[in-house]
């Protein structure tokens, strides 16, 4: 039994809730499990995982998208997030995860990634950082949000995303680049990858 493991690593801005979401509903993905990890539950959060169907094969994601940020970032710690990667080494199908914290980070959930060897892919988008500024000030804008937007958090993160990837490369991780303007298409194609090597495994 084989499981692929895609990280979707971005900025704020670049993409990453969009193809999450996109895939949670193509994947026709409903809550899985909401628990505890070693009792730990910061402020009454649990960890949430969902399961749906990708080509015949189980496919999971770690984290909560009922808020409009979502992902790994509504997990309460990133050992928690290696602990659920963890959990799934033995397991059978797909699991997707995402998140703004552990995108410029390798660390403990890179640890937890690095034992799952080829089957485990970091995928960057390539999302230009003018293009992340404008959607952060859209989507704040959407919530009703008009206060003057200071972009310097995203300018500040967007390099160390950067700086993550060739760590990363550096360090053996399996990598592929996300082209922004088609993000979800071209996850779709690292997915079928995924599911022609689970079926010739």
């Amino acid at each position: 039994m084989t499981i692929k493991v895609l990280n979707l690593r971005g900025t704020n801005g670049s993409g990453k809730t969009f193809v999450a979401r996109e895939l949670l509903s193509y994947t026709k993905s409903t809550v899985y499990r909401i628990r505890d990890i070693h009792g730990e539950s910061r402020g009454g959060r649990k960890p949430i995982i969902y399961k749906g169907s990708y080509a015949g094969l189980p496919y999971y994601t770690l984290g909560s998208y009922e808020a409009n940020c979502g992902g790994c970032d509504t997990i309460p710690s990133v050992k928690i997030v290696a602990d659920l990667l963890r959990e799934f080494k033995t397991g059978y199908g797909i699991l997707f995860y995402e998140g703004l914290m552990i995108s410029h980070m390798i660390g403990t959930v890179g640890a937890a990634a690095k034992e799952y060897g080829r089957n485990h892919v970091m995928a960057f988008l390539d999302t230009p950082l003018d293009v992340c500024i404008e959607r952060v000030k859209q989507r704040r804008l959407a919530r009703g949000d008009e206060r003057p937007f200071n972009p310097k958090n995203v300018e500040a993160d967007w390099p160390r995303v950067r700086a993550a990837r060739q760590n990363a490369i550096n360090q053996g991780f399996n990598i592929v680049d996300i082209g922004y303007n088609d993000a979800f298409v071209e996850t779709l194609h690292v997915l079928n990858e995924f599911v022609s090597e689970i079926r010739n495994s």
